[in-house]
């Protein structure tokens, strides 16, 4: 689904990486590991487009959606509440339902056979788009997360920002991208919200990406490691213990 060809990529005339390959598949679970300063959170910016390789490539399947959930969501601020929030995820469904409302407005008025047509149609695009269920999955998703039903209507702004961060994971996980990053995602959760994300991320049918330093969450949430070292990266099935475990024994032989 999206490949890194040949990449190198230059910062502050320092290379991070050079002659770097690696294909990202289907339905994934991947922990992108190394030391500080390797350059994780920058391979993440390279795939999502935000940064450019200095060289090399980098292809995509065109049906590739990609969320990205990093620390810079800590700054988003508004004044909706942390529902409307997240269910701007659902912007499609959103605009169609307002469609949907002006052309049932106009019915009042016009009973031709082209308004109801056009009723028709919006509203099996809508079906399509799953709308009927959308308010259920952002009330479902936010208080998975920790939200009580009460804060669900509170301002964004009256939240700290651990607090808003979990409504942007809430908002990238409504939207389903086929490519999930997630940069520290623990972070500013508690337990109960960890275990909730674990259970809902072993289901998820997109590939996902995971930096962490939780090093108990990426044992249970990943089947694969990507780790990042020498301006290169290594691949290792399995999850982080697991790549300990190998990369002992690869020392060793070295």
């Amino acid at each position: 689904m999206l490949t890194l060809n040949d990449l190198a990529f230059d910062f502050g005339g320092r290379y991070l990486y050079s002659d770097v390959n690696w294909q990202i598949k289907p339905g994934e679970r991947i922990g992108l590991v190394g030391q500080n300063g390797t350059g994780k959170s920058t391979l993440l910016r390279i795939i999502t487009g935000e940064y450019k390789p200095t060289e090399g490539n980098l292809s995509k399947a065109k049906d590739c959606s990609i969320g990205f959930l990093n620390q810079d969501l800590l700054s988003y601020e508004s004044h909706d509440s942390i529902y409307h929030v997240a269910l701007q995820a659902f912007d499609k469904a959103l605009a169609l339902q307002t469609e949907i409302d002006a052309i049932i407005q106009r019915m009042e008025t016009d009973h031709s056979d082209e308004i109801l047509n056009l009723l028709g149609d919006k509203q099996e695009q809508f079906e399509a788009l799953d709308g009927y269920n959308i308010q259920f999955k952002t009330e479902e998703i936010l208080e998975g997360l920790g939200f009580k039903t009460a804060d669900l209507q509170r301002p964004l702004n009256e939240f700290s920002g651990g607090w808003r961060m979990r409504v942007m994971l809430a908002k990238l996980l409504l939207q389903n991208p086929k490519l999930l990053l997630l940069d520290e995602p623990t972070n500013h959760l508690d337990l109960p919200s960890i275990e909730w994300i674990e259970e809902y991320l072993q289901s998820y049918q997109g590939t996902v990406i995971i930096v962490s330093h939780d090093r108990l969450f990426l044992d249970r949430m990943v089947t694969k490691i990507v780790e990042v070292a020498n301006k290169k990266v290594y691949q290792w099935a399995g999850n982080y213990s697991k790549f300990l475990e190998l990369k002992v024994e690869r020392d060793e032989l070295q």
